[in-house]
C-alpha cells in the first residue's frame, strides 16, 4: 500500500492536492496554552514549554508538515530524541533541564510492522528496516546508499511505543497504520491512469501510423527452419523498436517473386475515424472523482468554465474542517505524549500541564474583519480599549500599538468621539426618506447596504 501511495503521489491531480493540505497545515501558527485558573502557577512551565518549539534541530513548522503525512500514508511516525539542555550539547538554553533534540520521522516505507503486548491489546513498538553505510563513502547521504551494496549493512531495529509519536488518519478499529486519504481515490486513480496511458498510445499511433511488415508466409510458419524462424524474430525485434521510437527505420533485401512482386514490403498505413469515447472528458471525471475524495475539488473550479465564488468559499470552508481534524490528531499526541514525556523526565508533577495549542486555520480578509468591527460597533457592543484597538492593529499587520501608559481618557480622546448612526436611521417614516430622522440631514451610512 505504501509504494502504490508514492506512485499516487506523483500524479498530477493527486499532487497539489495533497501538498495543499500539508502546507495548510504545517502554515497554521501555534502557542502554549495554560489551563485556567494555574497562569501564575504553571507561567515558567508555559514558557518552558515555548522554549522546546524553538530549541530543537530543525524548525517547528518541518515537524508539523513532517507529521502530516499521516494525510497520505495514513500514519506518521516521529521519533523522540531528548538531550539535557546544555550549550555543549547544542541547546540555545543551559539550566540542564531535559528538552527535545529533535522529532525525525521514520519513513513509512522503513517500517516493515508492529509488534504487540497484552496478548495483542496494546501496541509495543514498532519495527524499522534500517539501513547502516559502513563508513566507506561518507560524503553519500541517504539518496546513494545502495542497500545491496556490499559496504552497507542492513538490519531490524524495534522501537518501543514510548519512544515515538504516531499521528494516523482515521484509525479504523484502533490500527496503528490507519486509512490514507488516497484509499478512496484508488480506484478512480487505477482507471483514470489506465485512459492516459491509452490516450497517449493512440495519440502515438495516430501520429506514426499502424506499421505493416509484408514478409513471405514460410518465415512464419510453425515449421519454418531455424533460418527463416531466427530472420523472423529478427523483424519482430524491429517493429517493436519502431514503435518504441528506438529504430528510424528498416532495412529490407529486394528480392521479386516470380510475378515480379515484392516478397519483403513495408508501410505505413495512417489511422483515421472517429473515437468511440471521448477520453478526455473520462480522465476529467476519474480527476473529479480523485479531488472529491481529498477534498481539494475547488482546485477545479472555473476549469471547466463553471463555479462560483460562494461555492468556492463553501468547498474552502469543507477542506478547513478536514485540516482542523488533522491540527486536532497532532495536537492530541503533542500533549498526550510528547508534553507528558517532558514532564515526567524533568521529574514535575502532571496532574495539571500546559499544551500545545494551534492557531486559526484561516486568517479573515481585511474586508471582512471591517465589516465586523462596523456591525459590533453600530450597536455599541465593540469596546473602544487598549486591547481591542491593539487588536484591530494587529489584524492589519499596523506596528503601532497602544502603549499601556494610555489612560482611557487619553485613548477616547485620541480616537474622538465620532460614531456611527447606522444602527439607528430612521425614527419614524418611509424608506423613501419622507419622516423624522436623526441628526439635521439624516444619516448617510444607512445607506450602506453592509448595514442592512
Amino acid at each position: 500500500a505504501i509504494e502504490t501511495y508514492k506512485k499516487m503521489a506523483k500524479d498530477a491531480a493527486i499532487s497539489p492536492a495533497l501538498e495543499l493540505v500539508e502546507t495548510m497545515i504545517a502554515r497554521v501558527p501555534w502557542d502554549v496554552k495554560i489551563p485556567e485558573g494555574y497562569e501564575e502557577e504553571l507561567a515558567d512551565k508555559a514558557n518552558y514549554l515555548k522554549q522546546v518549539m524553538v530549541d530543537m534541530d530543525h524548525d517547528w513548522q518541518s515537524m508539523i508538515k513532517q507529521a502530516a503525512t499521516f494525510n497520505r500514508y495514513g500514519f506518521s511516525v516521529l521519533e523522540i530524541v531528548l538531550r539535557y539542555r546544555r550549550k555543549e550539547n547544542g541547546s540555545k538554553f543551559n539550566d540542564g533541564l531535559v528538552g527535545v533534540k529533535k522529532l525525525p520521522i521514520r519513513a513509512q516505507d522503513t517500517i516493515e510492522g508492529w509488534y504487540w503486548k497484552n496478548s495483542g491489546r496494546e501496541l509495543a513498538g514498532l519495527v524499522q528496516r534500517v539501513v547502516v553505510p559502513d563508513g566507506a563513502n561518507p560524503s553519500y547521504g541517504w539518496d546513494f546508499v545502495n542497500a545491496s551494496a556490499e559496504n552497507v549493512q542492513g538490519g531490524v531495529k524495534r522501537i518501543p511505543r514510548k519512544k515515538f509519536l504516531l499521528f494516523r488518519n482515521n484509525p479504523l478499529k484502533d490500527s496503528p497504520c490507519g486509512v490514507s486519504s488516497l484509499n478512496g481515490a484508488w480506484l478512480a486513480w487505477k482507471f483514470k491512469t489506465a485512459f492516459q496511458e491509452s490516450e497517449a498510445l493512440s495519440c502515438a499511433q495516430d501520429v506514426n501510423g499502424f506499421k505493416v511488415l509484408y514478409l513471405p508466409p514460410q518465415y512464419m510458419a510453425s515449421d519454418a527452419s531455424d533460418e527463416n524462424k531466427a530472420v523472423f524474430a529478427e523483424y519482430q525485434k524491429a517493429m517493436a523498436n519502431m514503435h518504441q521510437a528506438k529504430q528510424s527505420g528498416l532495412i529490407l533485401p529486394l528480392l521479386l517473386d516470380e510475378t515480379g512482386k515484392r516478397m519483403f514490403d513495408f508501410e505505413v498505413m495512417s489511422i483515421t475515424g472517429q473515437k468511440a469515447h471521448d477520453t478526455d472528458k473520462i480522465i476529467n471525471r476519474y480527476t473529479r472523482e480523485i479531488l472529491t475524495c481529498l477534498f481539494a475539488d475547488f482546485l477545479a473550479l472555473g476549469q471547466q468554465g463553471g463555479g462560483s465564488f460562494a461555492l468556492g468559499e463553501t468547498k474552502v470552508s469543507i477542506i478547513e474542517m478536514g485540516i482542523q481534524a488533522a491540527l486536532d490528531e497532532i495536537k492530541n499526541q503533542l500533549n498526550h505524549q510528547l508534553v507528558r514525556t517532558l514532564w515526567e523526565q524533568n521529574g514535575w508533577d502532571t496532574t495539571i500541564m500546559p499544551e500545545f495549542v494551534y492557531g486559526n486555520v484561516s486568517r479573515e480578509s481585511l474586508d471582512e474583519v471591517s465589516k465586523f468591527i462596523q456591525r459590533t460597533a453600530a450597536v455599541s457592543t465593540f469596546p473602544r480599549n487598549r486591547d481591542t484597538i491593539n487588536w484591530v492593529m494587529k489584524q492589519a499587520d499596523i506596528p503601532y500599538r497602544v502603549p499601556d501608559t494610555m489612560t482611557q481618557e487619553e485613548l477616547d480622546a485620541a480616537l474622538g468621539n465620532m460614531t456611527s448612526k447606522s444602527g439607528s436611521g430612521m425614527v419614524e417614516g418611509l424608506n423613501s426618506g419622507t419622516g423624522t430622522v436623526d441628526g439635521s440631514s439624516g444619516d448617510s451610512s444607512i445607506s450602506n447596504a453592509e448595514n442592512t
